[in-house]
């Protein structure tokens, strides 16, 4: 669903304020017709009582209070076309704030992962699905493969490989076994396992991952807009004039038209239409807008945050070649004898090596063995495939060169073992979006520093690193981890952090602004980040930037236009030359110059590659 459908979709508040526009137009042709504007003005009341309500809670003076103030002055003088003017125009900005924020809601339903919320929980023979609320510590609950783990807890039976990348950021699958702790919200990939809860659904990894979420919620400023911000000075300085030409003058009528004049609708509308073409841009170009304030804080970043695993990376393994420690057989026989192997296999690892060579050999009494590896004859020749569990109880002469071979690889490596010895080992990584390098390079064009955080370890972070560019390295990150990193760089300036994973969540809510991934993120990273990118193309980023940039500049430059004629009015009210015609020219003018100023930002072009390096 597009913005233009979201607000298609808002037909009452649309029918409303069509209706309120006629009424008002009625009245306008038809001098009988005075009472029309009041109706007009009644019809709007509920929705500026919503928005004084709110700026009232949380102690703010914003400019839907300003605007309220000129159209009681509209009320007190008998101007109620003017008054049901500025009702209309603050109905139209609460309507464009409430269109963004209803189409993200409904984009990230759309996006909305199914998360666990029951355990098989063993009970002698039988197996009952209980909410996890209800299974206590010390209970056994099964796991089938493919299942999220739902709970912490030790395993009793069964071997597997894990996917931890959700929650911790490892690029690669772990295996475990007996006596392996496996933690909730990653994936059992393969082999069925029982595991021993050793921590309740409030305490668990995920109970954790929701206090540091509430943390990092409660760490973050709210970020002001600028007509906000100028909103509690001009709403001073416009009751200190108004009371001043009241007792000076002697007269209600000249002061009331000095309150109308200096709180023009411009100020209602600058962010809502600034923000609401903004978000039409980037919804054109797969960038969701969930929270509006983050335009004008991605305004203020200095610096660019990236998680690597989904991020940085697609999440596809690959193969970067086979280290050869014995001379009995060569490479490229042991490499083909492998990947037919390896063509049998369900696991990442194994796609990965079968993908990446040819297959021309015959598998015979092939086995997978969850948590250690694959093995089989392949062309007569016995053939294991695996960590070193599986090494050493299958192919241990060799695997002590092998291990020390393969200390110096900074990749996950596959050890291979024929008739019984170890041969080497494939290396294997996390391969690179095609778009990460120069996504990182043009960033740093605009200025920005760039850091990435991961849970690899420093040699694999390096390496990564050193390949795209980026200026600063994290590694070895936990979740609370990355949350500290987050606050101390938001010490001395301001970070946008790109996430993906559950473990990122809390970071993306901590960040000045958090940017998660449509496609490949966690439900619970989509729903804590201020932005999505739909598509997980991470080369947008540079584009949202600029857009934002300009946006803020936009908004600025239509509040600075609205003051001035607001004050030009108001120095004509002073003197008593104004008329309500004249007040109500100033706001259709202002109001005019700021929607003109907003359109201009649905086709900025900030995504272009001519604008490398330069920000509008």
């Amino acid at each position: 669903m597009t913005l233009v459908d979201t607000l298609k979709s808002e037909w009452i508040a649309l029918t409303t304020i069509g209706i309120c526009i006629v009424l008002v137009l009625l009245a306008a042709i038809f001098s009988d017709l005075w009472f029309l504007p009041i109706i007009a003005t009644l019809m709007c009341s509920i929705t500026i009582i919503k928005e004084i309500i709110s700026d009232i809670s949380r102690s703010e003076i914003s400019a839907v209070m300003l605007a309220t103030a000129a159209l009681i002055a509209g009320l007190i003088l008998g101007e109620y076309i003017i008054a049901a003017e500025i009702a209309i125009v603050i109905a139209v900005g609460s309507l464009l704030e409430t269109v963004v924020a209803d189409h993200a809601t409904s984009s990230i339903q759309a996006l909305g992962k199914v998360k666990t919320q029951r355990a098989h929980v063993i009970n002698g023979n039988n197996i009952y699905n209980l909410p996890l609320e209800d299974v206590r510590v010390g209970k056994h609950i099964r796991i089938y493969p493919g299942e999220i783990i739902p709970l912490d807890g030790i395993i009793i039976q069964g071997d597997t490989s894990v996917d931890k990348s959700i929650m911790t950021g490892e690029s690669i699958p772990v295996d475990a076994g007996i006596g392996d702790e496996v933690f909730s919200g990653t994936c059992n990939l393969y082999g069925t396992i029982d595991i021993e809860v050793t921590r309740g659904n409030a305490d668990g990894m995920l109970g954790h991952m929701s206090s540091l979420l509430k943390y990092a919620d409660a760490g973050k400023s709210r970020i002001v807009g600028a007509a906000d911000r100028w909103a509690k000075y001009i709403f001073v300085i416009a009751a200190v004039l108004t009371v001043g030409t009241c007792l000076i003058t002697d007269d209600l009528r000249r002061g009331m038209t000095v309150m109308m004049v200096l709180c023009p609708c411009a100020f209602v509308l600058a962010a809502p239409a600034g923000i609401m073409a903004a978000a039409m841009n980037m919804d054109r170009n797969g960038v969701l807008l969930k929270e509006p304030s983050s335009i004008e804080g991605m305004n203020k970043v200095d610096m660019i945050l990236f998680d690597k695993t989904g991020t940085l990376t697609s999440g596809v393994i690959h193969s970067l070649g086979f280290t050869n420690v014995s001379e009995d057989m060569s490479s490229e026989r042991i490499v083909g004898l492998v990947a037919s192997l390896e063509s049998r296999s369900e696991h990442p690892l194994g796609m990965a090596i079968s993908a990446d060579y040819e297959q021309n050999g015959h598998v015979e009494e092939f086995m997978d063995i969850p948590g250690k590896g694959v093995k089989g004859i392949v062309d007569g020749v016995r053939i294991a495939a695996g960590n070193a569990d599986l090494m050493s109880s299958e192919s241990p002469i060799g695997l002590e060169e092998a291990l020390e071979t393969a200390k110096e690889s900074s990749c996950t490596v596959v050890y291979i073992g024929i008739d019984g010895r170890c041969v080497g080992f494939f290396s294997l990584e996390d391969t690179l979006k095609e778009c990460a390098h120069s996504t990182v390079e043009e960033l740093e064009g605009e200025g920005l520093k760039t850091v990435m955080l991961t849970g690899d370890s420093k040699a694999v972070a390096q390496k990564t690193a050193d390949r795209l560019g980026i200026d600063l390295i994290v590694w070895d990150c936990k979740p609370e981890t990355k949350l500290s990193s987050v606050e101390e760089f938001e010490r001395t300036g301001r970070a946008c952090m790109l996430g993906d994973g559950m473990n990122d969540a809390p970071s993306l809510r901590r960040a000045t602004v958090g940017v998660s991934m449509g496609v490949m993120g966690n439900d619970v990273s989509v729903k804590a980040s201020d932005i999505v990118l739909l598509k997980d193309d991470i080369s947008k980023i540079p584009g949202v930037y600029r857009l934002c940039k300009r946006s803020v500049k936009t908004v600025f430059a239509s509040v600075v236009i609205a003051a001035v004629i607001s004050i030009a009015g108001a120095t004509l009210a002073l003197l008593g030359t104004v008329d309500p015609i004249m007040v109500a020219t100033v706001h259709i003018t202002s109001s005019v110059i700021v929607m003109l100023a907003a359109s201009t930002l649905l086709w900025a072009k900030t995504w272009a590659p001519e604008h490398q390096g330069k920000t509008q």
